[in-house]
């Protein structure tokens, strides 16, 4: 551990754990954007451009690589929330040892 950093005592780990819990709200609102974004574009340029294949594939072909690239970074986002749930429980886990030792 670099000199200049302190260990994080168990109270300011929990401190700052419960100021990224909202995260998980703004990945899934991400995704909700994305996701209404591909609908729109279905929508609103796939009608005018079915007179032939070639022409239907570009209109929805960009806004897929998006609804694909979402859902890649809901994953992503997932798995981080995921790893936060278990680092609560350890340090849960790790408080009561610490209260069941002192007494």
């Amino acid at each position: 551990m670099p000199e200049n950093q302190t260990r994080l005592s168990t109270e300011e780990i929990e401190d700052r754990i419960k100021q990224l819990g909202r995260f998980s709200r703004f990945v899934r609102a991400g995704l909700g954007v994305i996701l209404f974004a591909f609908l729109l574009a279905v929508v609103g340029r796939l009608p005018y451009n079915l007179d032939s294949v070639a022409s239907a594939v570009d209109a929805v072909l960009m806004p897929t690589i998006f609804v694909g690239m979402g859902l890649l970074l809901y994953g992503i986002g997932m798995h981080l929330h995921v790893m936060h749930l278990n680092l609560v429980a350890q340090l849960r886990m790790r408080r009561a040892d610490d209260e069941d030792g002192d007494s």
